[in-house]
């Protein structure tokens, strides 16, 4: 009797509960939007995604990988499945550096307002700010997994995100790699 049979049903099983089911696949447990990617109010491109949690808010990695840095108020994680950094600013760290984080374990705390930034490395090692949102959904994660905001936002669109001019043009972002693995269609367009 073969077990080919056995082995294929194992690996397909394996892989339907890696795509269903993820601890946390958010940057916070609870919060809103509280300003999307481009110009801050002295007209300087901020690319960061900033997020307003209640202080104490458990924050979670959102990739698995290894610690490269970490402040009084930040954390930065190189991702170990693809060539990007992504950067918390605003957080109570519980993390060390050199440390290996899986996504969804947490990360520390928030102060109040957490700042998420994407960095990608492309070949030849060129770094682009990408759009946290954009990157967020073509990963199937959230920005928060309760949303406490009205959700109005051109970040937080969900799966379907059009990065308006006014941020993509300024701050130079560029759309996040494809996915290796994505259950449903995700569309962006960053407008530069």
């Amino acid at each position: 009797m073969s077990s080919g049979p056995y082995v294929l049903g194992g690996i397909a099983a394996l892989a339907f509960l890696k795509a269903v089911w993820r601890p946390h696949r958010a940057i916070v447990k609870e919060g809103a939007v509280a300003a999307c990617p481009g110009p801050n109010r002295y007209n300087i491109c901020d690319p960061t995604l900033a997020v307003s949690a209640p202080a104490g808010t458990p924050v979670y990695s959102t990739v698995q990988g290894h610690v490269v840095a970490v402040g009084d108020r930040f954390v930065h994680i190189a991702s170990r499945n693809e060539s990007v950094v992504v950067m918390y600013d605003g957080i109570q760290p519980a993390v060390e550096e050199g440390q290996y984080v899986g996504r969804g374990q947490g990360l520390g705390q928030s102060l109040g307002t957490v700042y998420f930034g994407v960095t990608q490395f492309n070949p030849g090692g060129q770094a682009v700010k990408v759009d946290p949102a954009s990157w967020l959904a073509s990963r199937g994660q959230k920005i928060a997994s309760k949303n406490t905001g009205a959700g109005t936002s051109w970040c937080e669109q969900g799966r379907h995100i059009d990065v308006p001019a006014s941020s993509g043009r300024p701050c130079n972002l560029f759309e996040p790699e494809k996915a290796g693995f994505a259950l449903l269609p995700v569309t962006v367009s960053v407008e530069r």
